[in-house]
């Protein structure tokens, strides 16, 4: 009896510390399990960027028609950015299970979008992880995001940082074409933070993507 006391102790022990240590290590193993077992598992989100990225052609614009357009979990595309190491797969959705694998994106019927659609496509990225390079970039700086269905290049016009729960951040009502790239700060932080560090970029080239058609 008095055997089995030290090791529930310890059991228990070990458990909290997991427990306290989850939201931290989180991120690492998301980054993990990209490298080393995606699409090992039966009934994964599709991968729409690798299965259609070869029929990619120059185009100004997509018809409605003939796009896939991505569900929830869906890898549609990789953004880089220049001058940092921001280099990363392109998901849509902003649960934790995109933000472990890569880039996240808002996703909002009232306003908000992917790249093409003359809306704010807002993207969120941990900032120990995939979005760890937004501390590097500069006004001028041009942002890249293949898709499969065309690619795009945003150029950089401002930095910030604010709270999380500043809704001024971003503007869902616009409707023109603008990206919204944000992280959580301080760059060095571990766990929550109640800061953001925002980047805008203006549009630059792409093909729109007509809903009448």
């Amino acid at each position: 009896m008095f055997c089995g006391v030290p090791v529930l102790f310890c059991a228990l022990s070990i458990a909290a510390i997991a427990l306290i240590a989850m939201p931290t290590i989180s991120p690492y193993i998301g980054l993990a399990s990209y490298f080393f077992s995606e699409n090992s598992v039966d009934g994964q989100p599709s991968n729409l960027y690798e299965s259609l990225g070869q029929q990619i052609q120059n185009s100004t614009t997509v018809a409605w028609s003939t796009l896939v357009y991505p569900n929830k979990g869906d890898q549609y595309g990789k953004i880089t950015v220049e001058g940092t190491n921001v280099d990363a797969p392109l998901y849509y959705g902003d649960s934790t299970r995109e933000l472990n694998r890569g880039v996240a994106t808002y996703g909002d019927s009232g306003g908000a979008g992917i790249p093409g659609e003359n809306r704010t496509v807002l993207l969120a990225g941990h900032n120990n992880t995939f979005f760890s390079g937004l501390q590097d970039v500069k006004k001028g700086d041009l942002v890249h995001i293949d898709t499969h269905y065309g690619s795009y290049v945003y150029r950089i016009t401002d930095m910030k940082v604010a709270e999380y729960t500043d809704t001024t951040t971003y503007d869902f009502t616009r409707t023109d074409e603008n990206l919204i790239m944000y992280t959580c700060y301080p760059f060095d932080a571990i766990g929550f933070t109640s800061q953001r560090y925002f980047v805008y970029a203006e549009y630059v080239s792409g093909p729109m993507i007509d809903k009448q058609q």
